[in-house]
C-alpha cells in the first residue's frame, strides 16, 4: 500500500481521467442487444411498477437485428456525459406497422424529454428511420441524461391478443449521442466516473501484485487497464460510465481470489477463537431454555390448556413465576452426577458405541423399510413419466423385446408406429428391476423393491462416511435424516433413477476422498515406489466402478459430477508438495496422471456399452430428446415440449428447438430464466434470514417479508442452519472434502442453471446425504460444547438440544408423507380405473391417445400416443390417423393446456352423423379437498381417417 508504483498509478488515472472528459462525448447503443440493460429498464409486466420500462427483446425482421418496443412512456439513462456543451442525439425507430392500424387511426406522435426538459417531437413511419435532435447544454446532463419517449394513444387492430393487451409506444433499434461542438474550454469529469477511475486502478495493481508477486509487471498491466478505461472514457463515454462498477467489481473478486488462502485461515482462525471458552456452550443452554418455553406454550394453544390464559390473565407476576418455575426445571435437570446427567451421558455413549451403533442403526433401517415395504405394497401405481417409463422397459426386457416402449410422447419426428427405442431416459434404472419382475411378475410393488435395497445400501454408505470423518453419532443421525425424509420417501414409491444415482455418486465420492486422505500418512518422495499404493487402493476402483455406475444411471448428470471429480483429484495430484520435491520429472507426471487415467478408464468401460448402443440406433454416442426440451422448458410453458414440431420422419435440424432459438426468446427471457433458477437453487439449500435491512432477507435466503419460506428447502429451515454451520466447522478440519463437494456438484449446479431447470428438487437429492452429514456435525458438536460445562452437569440440556433440533428436520416431512399415503391414490383412482376398463375392453393393438401415455401403457398393456399440444382440430386429427388411434382418454391427474382443452372440446361436441365421438366410459371420484375428479373415455368415429394423412 505504500509502494510508489500506487501512488504513480493513482496520479496517471487521474490524469488520464482528465484527459479523456476532454474529447467530446460519444457512444452508440443498440438496444435489444447484451448491454443495454445498463440504460434502461425491460419488463413484461403491466402494474404500475413497469409503466416506465420497455418491453423484452425481439427479433427485427428477417436478417437477425433486434430492438425494443418502448410502453407509451419509456425512460433512457445515459450517465457520465460530463459538461461538452450541447449534444446531438440519434434515434433509429420504427412505427407500428400498417396493417396493424386502423382505418381511421395514424402513428403516434412521440414527445421526447432530456432531464424533464422538452427537446423533440416526431411521428414515426412504419419503416425504420433516424430521428436526429439536438439537447442543448442547459438541461443539466453533466452526470446524468434521463431522455423520456412519449407516445400518444394508438388504436390499433393487432390481431393476437398478446399484442392487443400491450400498451405499446414504439420500436427502437439504436441510439446514439455525440457531442454537437468541440469544448471551448478545459472541462472537468463527473466525481463518480473519476473515483472509479482511481479505484479500479489501485485495486487492479493490488490484484496483479497478489497473483503474480511480480511489482512491476502488476504495474504494467494495471497502467494498460487504467488507459484502456480512460481510451473507453473518450471513444464510448456512456458504455464505459456504466460499466466502470462492475469492473471495480470484477476486480475486488480477483483480489479476493488472489488473497483466498489469507482470508481462508483468518476465516479459520476467526472460528477457531469463537470456539474458545464456554460463551458460545451457555448460548446454546439458553437457546435450548427458550426453546422448553416455546414448546410448552405450543403445546398450551394445541391442547387448549389453561396456561396461556392464566398466564395473560396475571402478567407482569406471571412473568416472574415462569422464569422461577423454568430456573427450577434446569437445576433438577442438572442437579447431582447420579441423576438425570449421568442418564444422559450414557444415551449418547450408547449412540457412539462400536457394538450399538450399528445395531440401532440396523433396527431403524428395518423399521423404516417395513413401513415403506407396506405402503409400496398398497399403491397400484408406478408414478409419473420416467417414473412409469423404467418399469415399462423393465418389463419388455424380461419379455425379450429389449429397451423398447409401446408409445409416442413427443413431436419432433414421425415414427413408423408407436413401438419405438426408448431413447429419453437413462437404461440402468429397468436392469434393477428385471430380475424382480422376473421372479414376481411384472407388477407396481415388484418394481419398487430395487428402491428398497438402495435405501439400505444408502444408509449403510451415509452411517459409514459419517462415523470415519467424524463418529458414529454423526452417522447414525445423518442416516436416520435421509432415511425420514419426504424427499427420498418419494423415491422409494415411485420408480426412480434418482434414488440409485445418488447411492452411486454419494459412494464414489466418498471412496475418492477416502483414497486421498487414506495415503496421506504414507507418502513417499520416490514415485517408484509409488505404485504399488496406486494399484492396490481398492478405495480408488470403488470409486471408478461407482462412478461408471452413476454414468448408466443418469449419464448428463453423471458426467458432470465425474467431470469435477476428475478436476479435484488432477488438482490433489498437482499440487502435491510431497510428489513436486521429486527428483524425476517424468516419474513425477506418470505418478500424478496415473491415479485419474485409472479412476477414468474403469468408469469409461463401464459406460462404454450404453455409448455403443447409441451409436447404433442413433448415430451420436449420448442422444435423448432432453437435448430438444432444454430450449423449451423455463422458457415457454412445460406443454410446449409436446407441440408438434415436425412431421417428417428426418426433420431439418432448424425445425426443432436447439440453442439458436435463445434469439428467438430474446436475452431478457434468456436472463430471467437463468435467474429463476438461480432463485430455485437458493430455496433449496440457503437457509431462511429474517429481519435483513434492504430486503435482503428475500433476496439471499428467500425468506418472504410476511414471514413465509414456503418450506422448500431439503432439510428445512433448521436442517438448512445446521448444515451451514457444519459446513464452517469443516473448514477447519475438511476443507479437502468440501473442495472435493464444490468441484463436483458446481458443474452440476451451473448446468441446472444455464441448460436445464433447477425448479424439481429430485435434482438436488445427491446433495442430501452430505448435508444432512454437516447438520449433524454440527448438532452433534454442539451437544459435546454444552456437555463440556460444569464437568457434565449440562449434558441433558445438551441432550435436549439435540432431540428438538432432530425433530425440527424430521417431523416436517410428515404430512408429505401422509399426503402421499392417504389422498393421492383417491386422486389417481379414476385414471387407474379407466385403464383398467381399456384393457379389458380393448384390443392389444388399438392406440390410445392421453396425456399420461407412460403410466397408461404400463397399467393397461395398450400402445400410447401423448395428445398433441395443438389448436388445430385438424392436425390433432391428422396425427391420430397417422397413429391409427381409436381412443381417446381425458386424464384426471394431468390434461392439456386450456387452449388445446377448447380444442377438444370443439371436437367432441361435433355432432354429425358421421363424425361423432362416443364416450364410452366414465370415472368420478369425490376427494377432500379438490372436489370431483373425473376421467372420461371417447371412442374415435370410424370417419375420421377422411381428413388428409401425414406421409412422412
Amino acid at each position: 500500500m505504500r509502494d510508489r508504483r500506487l501512488l504513480l498509478l493513482l496520479a496517471l488515472a487521474l490524469l488520464a481521467g482528465l484527459l479523456a472528459y476532454q474529447a467530446p462525448p460519444a457512444s452508440q447503443i443498440a438496444i435489444g442487444w447484451p448491454g443495454d440493460r445498463l440504460f434502461l429498464s425491460a419488463s413484461q409486466g403491466l402494474g404500475a411498477a413497469d409503466a416506465r420500462t420497455f418491453y423484452g427483446d425481439e427479433l427485427t425482421g428477417t436478417n437477425g437485428d433486434r430492438s425494443r418496443w418502448t410502453r407509451q412512456t419509456a425512460e433512457i439513462v445515459l450517465p457520465g456525459l460530463g459538461d461538452a456543451g450541447d449534444l446531438t442525439l440519434t434515434l433509429r425507430a420504427q412505427g407500428w406497422p400498417a396493417d396493424a392500424l386502423n382505418r381511421r387511426t395514424d402513428q403516434p406522435t412521440v414527445a421526447v424529454t432530456a432531464n424533464g426538459v422538452p427537446v423533440y417531437q416526431f411521428t414515426p413511419s412504419s419503416q425504420w428511420a433516424e430521428y436526429s435532435f439536438r439537447v442543448p447544454a442547459d438541461v443539466g446532463f453533466r452526470d446524468t441524461l434521463a431522455l423520456t419517449i412519449q407516445a400518444s394513444d394508438t388504436f390499433t387492430s393487432t390481431r393476437t391478443a398478446a399484442d392487443a393487451s400491450r400498451p405499446k409506444g414504439i420500436r427502437l433499434d439504436s441510439i446514439s449521442v455525440r457531442g454537437a461542438d468541440p469544448a471551448a474550454a478545459f472541462v472537468l469529469p463527473p466525481l463518480l466516473p473519476l473515483a472509479l477511475l482511481l479505484l479500479d486502478g489501485a485495486l487492479s495493481l493490488l490484484a496483479l501484485f497478489a497473483l503474480t508477486r511480480r511489482p512491476t509487471l502488476s504495474f504494467v498491466l494495471a497502467t494498460l487497464l487504467v488507459a484502456g478505461a480512460a481510451i473507453g472514457l473518450a471513444l464510448a463515454r456512456a458504455w464505459a460510465v456504466a460499466l466502470l462498477p462492475w469492473l471495480s467489481g470484477a476486480l475486488v473478486l480477483l483480489l479476493i481470489y488472489a488473497r483466498r488462502a489469507a482470508l481462508l485461515g483468518l476465516l479459520a482462525k476467526g472460528l477457531q477463537r469463537f470456539a474458545r471458552g464456554s460463551a458460545m456452550s451457555y448460548g446454546l443452554v439458553a437457546l435450548v431454555a427458550a426453546w422448553l418455553a416455546f414448546l410448552v406454550a405450543h403445546a398450551s394453544v394445541a391442547f387448549k390448556l389453561p396456561g396461556m390464559r392464566v398466564f395473560s390473565d396475571n402478567f407482569p407476576d406471571s412473568l416472574l413465576y415462569g422464569l422461577l418455575g423454568m430456573g427450577l426445571l434446569l437445576l433438577i435437570v442438572v442437579r447431582g452426577r447420579e441423576g438425570l446427567p449421568r442418564l444422559s451421558n450414557a444415551l449418547v455413549s450408547l449412540l457412539r458405541s462400536r457394538r450399538a451403533a450399528p445395531v440401532l442403526l440396523a433396527l431403524s433401517v428395518a423399521i423404516w423399510l417395513g413401513y415403506e415395504a407396506t405402503v409400496i405394497a398398497a399403491l397400484p401405481y408406478v408414478g409419473h413419466a420416467d417414473y412409469a417409463d423404467n418399469a415399462v422397459v423393465a418389463r419388455n426386457l424380461v419379455a425379450g423385446r429389449g429397451w423398447v416402449v409401446d408409445y409416442v410422447t413427443q413431436f419432433y419426428r414421425l415414427y413408423d408406429g408407436v413401438t419405438r427405442p426408448q431413447e429419453t431416459w437413462p437404461l440402468l434404472q429397468p436392469v434393477w428391476i428385471a430380475p424382480f419382475f422376473a421372479l414376481f411378475g411384472p407388477t407396481a410393488w415388484a418394481a419398487k423393491i430395487p428402491n428398497l435395497l438402495f435405501t439400505a445400501a444408502l444408509a449403510l454408505l451415509i452411517y459409514q462416511a459419517g462415523a470415519r470423518l467424524w463418529d458414529r453419532r454423526v452417522g447414525l443421525t445423518a442416516a436416520i435424516v435421509i432415511l425420514t425424509s419426504y424427499l427420498f420417501f418419494r423415491l422409494v414409491i415411485y420408480v426412480t433413477s434418482d434414488l440409485a444415482f445418488v447411492v452411486f455418486s454419494f459412494g464414489a465420492i466418498y471412496l475418492l476422498y477416502r483414497y486421498v486422505t487414506k495415503d496421506e500418512g504414507r507418502r513417499t518422495n520416490d514415485p517408484a515406489q509409488r505404485w504399488p499404493m496406486v494399484v492396490g487402493r481398492w478405495s480408488l476402483v470403488g470409486s471408478a466402478v461407482l462412478t461408471g455406475l452413476m454414468l448408466l444411471q443418469k449419464p448428463g448428470s453423471g458426467a458432470l459430477i465425474a467431470f469435477g471429480m476428475g478436476l479435484w483429484l488432477i488438482r490433489f495430484w498437482m499440487l502435491d508438495s510431497r510428489i513436486r520435491k521429486s527428483s524425476s520429472k517424468i516419474q513425477n507426471l506418470t505418478v500424478k496422471i496415473l491415479p485419474v487415467a485409472l479412476w477414468g478408464a474403469i468408469a469409461l468401460a463401464i459406460l462404454s456399452p450404453y455409448m455403443i448402443r447409441n451409436l447404433e440406433l442413433f448415430k451420436a454416442p449420448f442422444y435423448s430428446t432432453e437435448s430438444r426440451d432444454a430450449w423449451v422448458i423455463e422458457y415457454t410453458s412445460w406443454d410446449e415440449i409436446y407441440s408438434v414440431y415436425s412431421l417428417k420422419a428426418e426433420p431439418a435440424k432448424d425445425d426443432l428447438p436447439n440453442r439458436s432459438w435463445v434469439l428467438r426468446y430474446g436475452f431478457d427471457r434468456t436472463l430471467a430464466k437463468m435467474a429463476s433458477q438461480v432463485k430455485w437453487a437458493r430455496d433449496y439449500l440457503v437457509p431462511p434470514w429474517s429481519n435483513l435491512p434492504l430486503d435482503l432477507s428475500d433476496t439471499l435466503s428467500g425468506f418472504k417479508s410476511d414471514g413465509d419460506t414456503g418450506d422448500t428447502r431439503l432439510l428445512f429451515a433448521m436442517g438448512a442452519w445446521l448444515a451451514l454451520l457444519g459446513t464452517l466447522g469443516a473448514l477447519r478440519t475438511r476443507r479437502r472434502l468440501l473442495a472435493l463437494l464444490l468441484c463436483a456438484f458446481g458443474p452440476y449446479a451451473l448446468f441446472l442453471i444455464t441448460y436445464w431447470h433447477a425448479s424439481e428438487e429430485r435434482y438436488f437429492v445427491m446433495l442430501m446425504p452430505w448435508m444432512a452429514l454437516l447438520a449433524a456435525y454440527a448438532l452433534w458438536r454442539g451437544y459435546d460444547r454444552v456437555a463440556a460445562i460444569g464437568d457434565g452437569r449440562w449434558t441433558p440440556v445438551g441432550l435436549a438440544l439435540v432431540i428438538i433440533a432432530l425433530a425440527l428436520v424430521v417431523t416436517p416431512s410428515w404430512p408429505d408423507i401422509a399426503n402421499k399415503v392417504r389422498v393421492e391414490p383417491k386422486i389417481l383412482a379414476a385414471d387407474l380405473d379407466a385403464y383398467t376398463w381399456l384393457r379389458q375392453n380393448s384390443a392389444p393393438g388399438d392406440v390410445v391417445m392421453t396425456r399420461l401415455p407412460w403410466q397408461f401403457n404400463w397399467q393397461s398393456e395398450r400402445p400410447a400416443v401423448m395428445v398433441p399440444n395443438t389448436t388445430d382440430p385438424e392436425l390433432f386429427l391428422r396425427l391420430a390417423r397417422y397413429y391409427n388411434v381409436r381412443y381417446l382418454v381425458l386424464d384426471s391427474a394431468q390434461r392439456p393446456s386450456e387452449a388445446v382443452r377448447k380444442m377438444l372440446d370443439r371436437v367432441l361436441a361435433d355432432q354429425r352423423p358421421d363424425f361423432r365421438f362416443e364416450k364410452v366410459y366414465a370415472a368420478a371420484y369425490e376427494v377432500e379437498g379438490r372436489g370431483v375428479i373425473a376421467t372420461e373415455v371417447y371412442r374415435f368415429p370410424e370417419s375420421y381417417g377422411k381428413v388428409a394423412e401425414i406421409r412422412p
